[in-house]
């Protein structure tokens, strides 16, 4: 019985080595890294709707490393996440949509494919080059 123990114990170390392992070495070709963007809008905002589609449709396909996550402001997590990241980077004018954030930058609102989906696109580029610097 002991001997079990033992060799469960040992077992579940060596898991925790390998997985650290894998964790550190994470990075291993070129282009592995992995960045985030969070996209906050309303579901009654006509601009949060054109920006959600064109991130699904221009974004997403071309970028395979970008997560992009999503809040509904009108819910209680939501807004709180907003006002959370609003005030984390020092918005003056927190409380519209969409607002867009890539790290330690943002985008609020959203025109058109053309004007602010081009400065989606080289936000997101700017947070891949800071990353593979790293």
């Amino acid at each position: 019985m002991k001997k079990m123990k033992l060799f469960k114990n040992v077992m579940f170390v060596a898991f925790v080595i390998v997985c650290g392992i894998f964790t550190l070495n994470s990075k291993t070709a070129v282009g592995d890294d992995k960045v985030e963007m969070i996209l906050f809008y309303s579901p009654t905002c006509p601009h949060c709707h054109h920006a959600m589609e064109f991130l699904d449709k221009n974004v997403a396909p071309k970028y395979k490393n970008l997560t992009i996550t999503k809040y509904n402001t009108s819910t209680k997590v939501g807004a709180n996440y907003y006002f959370h990241y609003a005030k984390k980077l020092n918005m003056d004018n927190a409380g519209a949509v969409p607002l867009a954030v890539f790290g330690d930058k943002y985008e609020l609102g959203f025109g058109s494919d053309e004007t602010t989906g081009k400065k989606y696109i080289k936000l997101i580029d700017e947070m891949f080059k800071s990353v593979s610097d790293k």
